[in-house]
């Protein structure tokens, strides 16, 4: 019965260790947030540390492996233009533009333009953009690409998440995955602690 006892013992206390430790190791990935000097080495977790090089990291294999801003533009499909959202803007177009601005500075052309005449301009300026829309959008897309930096503004966004919101972000994903972590690593400790009782006792 005291071997049964001492073996159960082991086992617990074996288990209950490898458990903690995982535990502590997936603690310490992310506390303490602040540097903490403790004279022999200074303790931060790896997370706090090592967030901006994180930041890139993520970044660069967003942007390279996953999408950029040339792969969003190969998806979309330029033949599904929404001709409705075209002739209101170019109605808009010519009402807020061409016709009270160009008719305000030339009062002149009064005599001239017509509605007729207005929507004729418009039928007109559709017909080019459709016309050229594949072109449109290359350029488009060209300026897109030329100036918006999706790596850089991935790293800026993650660099103003609070330390809490990097953890809380971490731990939703992986939640699942990090409680197994810890519970493997109760089962790895009892296992580990078997075979220590095994050896204790053929060495007795």
């Amino acid at each position: 019965m005291d071997r049964i006892a001492e073996f159960l013992l082991m086992v617990g206390v074996g288990a209950l260790i490898g458990w903690f430790t995982n535990y502590l190791a997936i603690r310490l990935l992310f506390r303490p947030y602040n540097e903490i000097n403790l004279v022999i080495f200074k303790l931060q977790g790896l997370i706090p540390k090592r967030r901006h090089e994180i930041a890139v990291n993520i970044a660069e294999v967003i942007e390279t492996e996953l999408i950029s801003i040339r792969e969003i533009g190969d998806k979309l499909d330029t033949s599904s233009f929404e001709y409705d959202d075209l002739d209101d803007f170019l109605d808009r177009l010519v009402k807020e533009k061409i016709k009270a601005e160009l008719l305000e500075k030339n009062p002149f052309l009064k005599m001239f333009m017509n509605d007729g005449i207005l929507n004729k301009m418009r039928d007109y300026i559709k017909k080019l953009i459709l016309d050229n829309k594949e072109e449109l959008f290359q350029l488009l897309l060209k300026s897109i690409e030329k100036n918006v930096d999706l790596k850089g503004h991935i790293i800026e966004k993650m660099d103003n998440f609070s330390l809490r919101e990097i953890e809380d972000i971490i731990i939703k994903i992986s939640k699942k995955e990090l409680k197994h972590i810890e519970i493997l690593g109760g089962i790895l400790g009892g296992i580990i602690a078997v075979f220590q009782y095994l050896i204790i006792t053929i060495i007795r």
